[in-house]
């Protein structure tokens, strides 16, 4: 559905076009108010317009022309002949001669020939309606990083909180055909091609059908509000028209589009939350301590301001977020990103359950992404995890792998296992590889039953789902298995029993299973079962048993 501000816009265009029959006047054929079309709409200039069904109306179509010849092309106006392409190059032929050329004509013409934005394309390999299609000139979309949408019905690029933000729209109804750019992406394309946006111009009014173009007479209007110039021909009171051009230059400062100190999406200098810090340099905790880069010092600044590598403490549940969409957030044990967006380089959590990052990196984030770290602020309860200063502040290894690190080389040691002289592996990850079937995997770090039945159902993902039936079906029929109806499990615990490892049958099958059956009581079959006390303590303790299970499984099929 249109946003209100461009059923407006339509809903303006169509009053305009149809003014002086609303209103007749002796000056209504004349009235000038159809150049609020030239306007700016709530950051947004209309590129392409024109108007249907009925006589009359806009037509408005951009160019973009070198500003090194903007005197000369003036000098021309209000006369133009434009033939829109429908296609950047063609090709050409005289006689025997073929060759490929440039819809600007010579390609020597390049900074000196005005360029189109976009392309009416036709192709009847589209569905019935859709023939018909724009498509924008790769010097408007690639230097602008767009990529069609076809959820937004839009060019759209991935704005640093990773949402996909409209920046060429497209609007289609049976009244008007609309073409809308962002003033600032056009204001950066100018500055980078050293363009002016040159909007050709046609606006005509009847009084009737038959209009008689005889005694027509026209005069030069240049308004001085905006550059321009039209041609206004009047034919008796039956018939007026607007011809002409507007010309657009940018309007934006050159230094916050094209500077490193500005992005895209703010419009000013960037902003920076206040945190509860543990300023371990000085022994203290700030308060409402802004997280601006200049309010902290490096090691090797002689300064009272705390150090960059301040913590910064959480509730574990700041995660949630990035859990409940892995679409769009990669969560990894030490690091997030947001796709096409922000990362955060580094976070870890301590024997508290408290989630810490330092103040260097949560600064690196966008001020409304360092809002939603903000509602989670907590003092510490204790000091980093040993891991993270380990790593961070001693420069070594962990004195241990995690277990999501464990449970991922045990199941790949798993799969690497061959078994009788047909070499059979019984384990293979989900999806072709560890990152997808791990996909969604994440400690529990909170008694949130959700977030519980979400980890169950990724770790049952990644673990049994990998279990290859064809490979454990052969094994048990050589082990004298006659039970067809067997599952990946059962075929499991018909092994054990049948190898003479029933010593293993609660360690290996009852773990795997008892994983199972709690999967199938999770919130995706609808009863919702959870187990009584901790489920923090429940998840991790499965997840030890799962890699003890896996380990000892290894052991039972390396020796078949």
């Amino acid at each position: 559905m249109l946003e209100k501000i461009f059923i407006n816009l339509i809903d303006q265009i169509i009053k305009v076009q149809n003014s002086h029959k609303i209103s007749p006047g002796m000056d209504s054929l004349l009235s000038r108010n159809w150049e609020f079309i030239f306007s700016e709409f709530d950051g947004w200039l209309i590129l392409y317009c024109i108007t249907l069904k009925q006589a009359g109306g806009y037509w408005l179509y951009p160019m973009l022309l070198p500003e090194t010849n903007l005197d000369e092309f003036k000098k021309h106006l209000p006369n133009f002949s434009i033939h829109p392409p429908s296609s950047a190059y063609d090709h050409v032929m005289s006689g025997d001669r073929h060759w490929i050329e440039p819809c600007w004509g010579n390609p020597a013409d390049f900074y000196h020939s005005e360029m189109p934005l976009f392309f009416d394309r036709q192709y009847y390999g589209r569905p019935k309606g859709e023939e018909t299609y724009y498509e924008f000139n790769q010097l408007v979309t690639h230097p602008l990083d767009l990529h069609w949408s076809e959820k937004k019905g839009s060019y759209c690029r991935i704005n640093e909180l990773g949402e996909e933000i409209e920046i060429i729209k497209i609007i289609k109804n049976s009244s008007v055909k609309l073409i809308l750019i962002r003033r600032k992406a056009l204001d950066k394309l100018l500055y980078l091609g050293k363009w002016v946006l040159v909007r050709y111009f046609s606006f005509n009014r009847f009084n009737t059908y038959w209009p008689s173009y005889d005694a027509c007479k026209s005069e030069i209007y240049e308004p001085k509000e905006y550059d321009a110039k039209f041609e206004i021909r009047i034919c008796k009171d039956e018939y007026v028209e607007f011809r002409g051009a507007q010309i657009e230059k940018p309007k934006t400062p050159k230094e916050q589009l094209l500077s490193w100190r500005f992005n895209s999406d703010e419009e000013v200098e960037k902003k920076y939350a206040e945190f509860i810090v543990q300023d371990w340099k000085n022994g203290r905790i700030l308060k409402d301590y802004s997280i601006n880069p200049k309010n902290f010092a490096n090691y090797f600044t002689e300064s009272d301001l705390p150090f960059e590598t301040s913590p910064i403490f959480f509730k574990a549940e700041v995660l949630d977020k990035y859990k409940n969409n892995p679409d769009k957030y990669e969560l990894n044990e030490r690091s997030i990103s947001c796709r096409g967006g922000w990362y955060l380089q580094s976070y870890d959590i301590n024997e508290y359950n408290q989630v810490h990052t330092y103040a260097v990196y949560l600064a690196r984030l966008p001020y409304k992404e360092q809002l939603h770290w903000l509602q989670y602020n907590e003092e510490p309860k204790g000091p980093i995890s040993k891991r993270a200063f380990q790593t961070d502040f001693e420069a070594q290894f962990p004195d241990e792998k995690s277990l999501l690190q464990q449970l991922q080389d045990v199941l790949e040691d798993l799969g690497k296992v061959e078994i009788g002289d047909e070499k059979l592996r019984i384990w293979a990850p989900k999806g072709g590889s560890w990152e997808t079937a791990s996909k969604g995997l994440y400690y529990v770090n909170s008694e949130n039953a959700n977030q519980w039945h979400d980890f169950i159902i990724a770790l049952a993902n990644v673990t049994n789902e990998g279990f290859l039936k064809g490979p454990l079906k052969k094994i048990a029929s050589k082990l004298g298995n006659k039970n067809n109806q067997l599952g990946t499990l059962g075929l499991l615990k018909f092994i054990l029993k049948a190898s003479s490892n029933e010593d293993k049958i609660s360690i290996i099958y009852g773990v795997l299973n008892d994983l199972q059956i709690r999967r199938g009581k999770g919130k995706a079959h609808g009863t919702w079962d959870t187990p009584d006390g901790s489920l923090i303590d429940d998840a991790t303790k499965r997840l030890n048993e799962v890699i003890r299970a896996i380990k000892e499984l290894k052991k039972v099929m390396e020796s078949l």
